[in-house]
């Protein structure tokens, strides 16, 4: 019984990065939902993050005692995440959304890591180390995520008949041109979109390596 305890104790950030995609999943769903409806991705982006806000302002209070002093520093580094984390990263997830669809942005989404991964090396937050395991390991896993992602891009596949579910919760009432573009995409929008998901990775890569770049730099101030 101990062994297993301690099985799944080390398993448990694995477990949490799997309810977090499922959660992510759930959104993306949502999001595609009030986009048929004709809701536009601004104010969904503004919704989500006006409601985040209200629930997360509480908790800082709460939870975080001991905060930093707000300064011009502190409110610079939060004015970047705030745009690369949220803003940015959201519209364009949401705009490419729209030109294609919730399973190909979510696919898409497998390029932060190597995205993230490369940008990290470059800013030199972290050591390529080919002579290891995990070094190679990093590099096999941007390849393949970068391989995926272009043949996501370019080849659209033939059209598989799943059957018919009497579960709709889609509005076929199109709400204006986005609406059609995300039911049947041509060939110039679905590469839009690409372009945008591709924004919206690079945008929360570089959230991501800001992040351990103010964790690094609070550690060594405070």
């Amino acid at each position: 019984m101990e062994q297993i305890l301690s099985i799944l104790h080390g398993l448990k950030p694995a477990m949490l990065m799997v309810v977090v995609q499922v959660v992510f999943a759930g959104v993306n769903v949502l999001y595609k939902l009030a986009e048929n409806d004709g809701m536009s991705s601004k104010v969904m982006v503004s919704y989500r993050f006006i409601f985040a806000s209200a629930v997360m302002i509480p908790l800082a209070l709460i939870v975080e005692r001991k905060r930093p002093k707000l300064t011009w520093t502190v409110l610079l580094q939060a004015f970047f995440c705030g745009l690369l984390g949220g803003s940015l990263s959201q519209n364009l997830y949401i705009v490419s959304m729209t030109l294609t669809s919730a399973t190909f942005v979510s696919a898409m989404t497998n390029l932060i890591p190597g995205i993230t991964f490369i940008v990290a090396v470059t800013i030199g937050l972290e050591k390529v180390g080919f002579g290891t395991m995990a070094g190679k390991a990093k590099v096999l896993g941007t390849l393949i995520g970068i391989g995926g992602a272009m043949l996501l891009t370019f080849y659209k596949g033939v059209h598989i008949n799943t059957g018919s579910v009497h579960l709709d919760l889609v509005h076929h009432q199109h709400h204006g041109a986005s609406s059609s573009y995300s039911s049947h995409p041509s060939s110039a929008h679905h590469l839009w979109g690409a372009l945008l998901a591709l924004g919206s990775c690079i945008s929360y890569a570089l959230w991501l390596n800001v992040q351990v770049f103010l964790i690094s730099f609070h550690l060594q101030m405070g």
